[in-house]
């Protein structure tokens, strides 16, 4: 049997202003995603902050996620790390931790590089890791599309 990695990072150059970019995700309403119909708080005090989240997919998944570590600490940085606690239907390995991370670019164009990882349980397939994948990078297209649609308003 062959070593499976487990590790999906996928990443984007995005059009916009740091806080607005993270506002969009922090919030954890992904508002801009096509993929995500409703996304609600479950436990916790306010948007953005340590919590439990249902989050509801067009294909019909509803995924629960903790959100398990939010980073403002540097002023071109920002992080959130999120564990996934359950899936309907269930997926097929035992656990995921997901990172977004956000860093202002400093010369240029405004705009935010922003990293979007999954450490997957050592039960994953390779048809989840390459999933994951393809979820990441339509995550990122809608989140450009949306944030090149928001500056021309």
């Amino acid at each position: 049997m062959a070593v499976n990695p487990g590790y999906v990072v996928e990443s984007a150059v995005v059009p916009g202003d740091l806080d607005y970019i993270w506002g969009l995700i922090k919030s954890m309403k992904f508002k801009f995603s096509k993929a995500v119909v409703e996304s609600s708080r479950e436990e916790g005090n306010e948007d953005g902050s340590l919590g439990q989240y249902s989050i509801a997919y067009s294909d019909n998944t509803v995924q629960n996620v903790r959100v398990t570590e939010v980073s403002e600490r540097l002023p071109t940085k920002r992080s959130l790390g999120m564990e996934m606690v359950d899936s309907d239907p269930p997926v097929d390995y035992s656990a995921r931790m997901d990172e977004i991370i956000l860093s202002a670019v400093t010369h240029g164009k405004r705009s935010v590089f922003v990293e979007f990882s999954s450490d997957f349980s050592s039960d994953v397939s390779m048809a989840a890791l390459e999933d994951s994948k393809f979820k990441k990078r339509e995550f990122f297209d809608d989140l450009i599309a949306f944030s090149e649609s928001s500056a021309k308003s």
